[in-house]
C-alpha cells in the first residue's frame, strides 16, 4: 500500500473516531484510540459492488465507519446489498457529495 494511501486512512479512522466519540460503530463499546481499529464498509467492498458503483462510493468515507478488528463488529455495520432501496438511497447520498465539472 501506498504512503499516501496509509495517511488518508488514518485521517479517516481520527476522523471517525471523533465522529462517533470513541464509540464502535459494531458493538456500540469504547474504543481505545491506541488499539487496531478497523474501518468497516456499510456497503461492502466486494468486485461487483465496485464494478457497480465504482471504488469512489465503496471506498468514500460516507460509506465506512470505524469498529474494533473483528468480524463481528465489522459484519454488524454491512449493509445487505439485497436491500435495493436502501443501498440506491445510500449511494446516491455518497454521489451529491462529489463535485462534477464539465
Amino acid at each position: 500500500m501506498r504512503q499516501q494511501d496509509l495517511a488518508r486512512i488514518g485521517m479517516i479512522k481520527e476522523a471517525k473516531y471523533e465522529e462517533q466519540g470513541g464509540v464502535c460503530a459494531g458493538c456500540k463499546k469504547d474504543m481505545d484510540k491506541d488499539e487496531f481499529l478497523h474501518l468497516a464498509h456499510i456497503l461492502p467492498q466486494r468486485k461487483w459492488l465496485i464494478n457497480k458503483y465504482g471504488e469512489e462510493i465503496i471506498h468514500h468515507p460516507m460509506n465506512m465507519k470505524l469498529t474494533h478488528a473483528n468480524d463481528l463488529c465489522n459484519q454488524r455495520v454491512q449493509m445487505s446489498p439485497n436491500k435495493t432501496g436502501i443501498v440506491e438511497k445510500h449511494v446516491k447520498e455518497i454521489a451529491s457529495t462529489f463535485i462534477f465539472s464539465h
